[in-house]
Formats: structure tokens, C-alpha cells, sequence
């Protein structure tokens, strides 16, 4: 089997404004619908986003045969302030 490649070291194609996070879930709840793992990544722009996504090395590494199953979603976040006014 096919091994995804190593999350130790940025992407060649990755621009200096894209972070990552990776982590096995470990949540108690059992509600990850067979997803094991996450790979997070942040962008300063959706120019960015683009350049990521149309990089053909980033195209090969979703063609692993190591993905059996995937969810990708794509939000520019909102900050959201909780706690009590006054």
C-alpha cells in the first residue's frame, strides 16, 4: 500500500503564508464516520488557496491509493467572541 507522504516538512509547492496541523482523531463520541486523521490548512489568501490547489504535486498526493476516503472543506473563518457582556 501506498504511504501518504511525510507531514515533517512543508510541501515544495507550499508558499510561505500556508500552516498545517495534523492529528489522529481522539474523540470519545465515536461520530468521525471512519475518518482517522486531519490535515489542517491555513492560508493568508485565497490567492494562496488557488495556488495550493492548482499545484500538480498537491493534484498527485490526492490520487494516493493510501486515501480510501476524504472530506475536504474550504470557509474563510469568522471570529466569534463568547463570554459575558457588561
Amino acid at each position: 500500500m501506498e504511504t501518504f507522504p511525510s507531514l515533517s516538512s512543508p510541501p515544495p509547492y507550499a508558499s510561505h503564508s500556508h500552516t498545517r496541523h495534523w492529528g489522529k482523531d481522539v474523540s470519545a463520541g465515536n461520530k468521525n464516520q471512519g475518518f482517522t486523521h486531519v490535515l489542517e490548512s491555513t492560508f493568508e489568501s485565497m490567492e494562496g488557496v488557488a495556488e495550493y490547489i492548482a499545484h500538480p504535486a498537491h493534484v498527485d498526493t490526492q490520487r494516493c491509493s493510501c486515501l480510501v476516503k476524504y472530506l475536504v472543506t474550504d470557509y474563510k473563518p469568522t471570529t466569534v467572541h463568547f463570554g459575558l457582556e457588561g
